[in-house]
């Protein structure tokens, strides 16, 4: 008479020597670290300081020779942003806040949200490149290029 080996009850060890809890815990953790998220980690601290346009593409055309004087400030304390372009008579400012896209083809996933004061007027864009000292983001298919201001 033929018999099969019984397979190990929860909590026994197998042949091996290992637990099948243990193994079932290590998997798991394993896949956690591995970045079982899309997207790049997000830097947002990174964000914070005064940002200097270097140019502003639409459709792959630039529309835009920035003044040296043309910036765009972002508080991540106080979640507040400020620009100013004189070439476009544009001095703005509000909120903002960094949410999380995962649907979007940008590489962070991340898009800043713009509140404007005093009109609540919203816009989205999408964060394509933030390094120390370079910052890119898209709003449909403009792109608007920045150097990061040395205090």
């Amino acid at each position: 008479m033929k018999t099969t080996p019984a397979l190990p009850k929860s909590g026994m060890k197998s042949k091996n020597g290992q637990n099948n809890l243990s193994l079932l815990v290590g998997l798991l953790f394993i896949f956690i670290t591995a970045g079982f998220s899309s997207g790049r980690s997000f830097p947002a601290k990174k964000m914070h300081g005064v940002w200097q346009y270097k140019a502003i593409y639409k459709n792959s055309v630039s529309i835009l020779s920035p003044d040296k004087d043309d910036t765009m400030l972002i508080d991540t304390k106080k979640s507040i942003f400020h620009y100013s372009i004189k070439s476009l008579n544009k001095d703005i400012g509000g909120t903002f806040q960094c949410v999380s896209s995962p649907l979007d083809s940008s590489p962070y996933q991340k898009t800043l949200m713009f509140q404007y004061q005093p009109s609540n007027s919203v816009r989205r864009f999408h964060i394509m490149l933030l390094h120390d000292d370079s910052l890119i983001i898209r709003e449909g298919n403009t792109y608007f290029h920045y150097s990061k201001r040395k205090p």
